[in-house]
């Protein structure tokens, strides 16, 4: 049995159901619970993925993480999921560049990834609705309304400006998760 501290949940909800899972873990008398929720996501809303070709760890990213952060920030993060989902489920994506804001583990990683900052600006200032971290990093994902190639591109350029190499997809979130394919 692998020990579940190692295990991401949300990533494995996202990719075995589809679209956009709200998880969260509660421990129970009984043990740990699992909470999925799917949350809609705008039909329009693409998504431009920059995968650099350095990695870091996910270990590394959390060990740069304070044990304890102030009221405000934890307030701030908070107020940024609710916007977040509201934001995908009443299809009010104007409400993305303040809902993918980040006061909790963007600025602790960003010494790992010095990159994403500007990378960050080039993506919003091409026109993307929002960005933000994947994970613990280094992908940077942008969600964008019919502005994807641009996008992509000034992502790209700020990559390798900063010198970071790195590869560019454009794609479309679905609802549909894993699936068989038939050949």
């Amino acid at each position: 049995m692998p020990d579940r501290t190692c295990l991401h949940p949300d990533n494995v909800a996202a990719a075995v159901m589809g679209g956009m899972q709200l998880v969260i873990s509660d421990k129970t008398e009984e043990g740990q619970r699992l909470y999925t929720v799917p949350v809609s996501v705008p039909t329009e809303l693409h998504t431009v993925i920059f995968v650099p070709d350095v990695r870091i760890s996910t270990e590394a990213a959390r060990a740069v993480l304070p044990e304890s952060v102030s009221m405000g920030d934890a307030v701030h993060n908070m107020s940024r999921v609710g916007l977040l989902v509201a934001s995908m489920a009443t299809n009010h994506p104007e409400f993305l560049s303040v809902a993918t804001q980040d006061r909790l583990h963007q600025p602790y990683r960003h010494p790992l990834f010095t990159a994403m900052k500007v990378i960050f600006k080039a993506a919003l200032d091409a026109g993307a609705l929002g960005v933000f971290l994947s994970g613990s990093g280094s992908t940077v994902l942008a969600l964008t309304k019919g502005r994807e190639m641009t996008v992509a591109y000034e992502m790209a350029e700020a990559a390798r400006q900063a010198s970071v190499e790195g590869k560019v997809s454009v794609t479309k979130p679905t609802a549909r998760g894993a699936h068989l394919m038939e050949e």
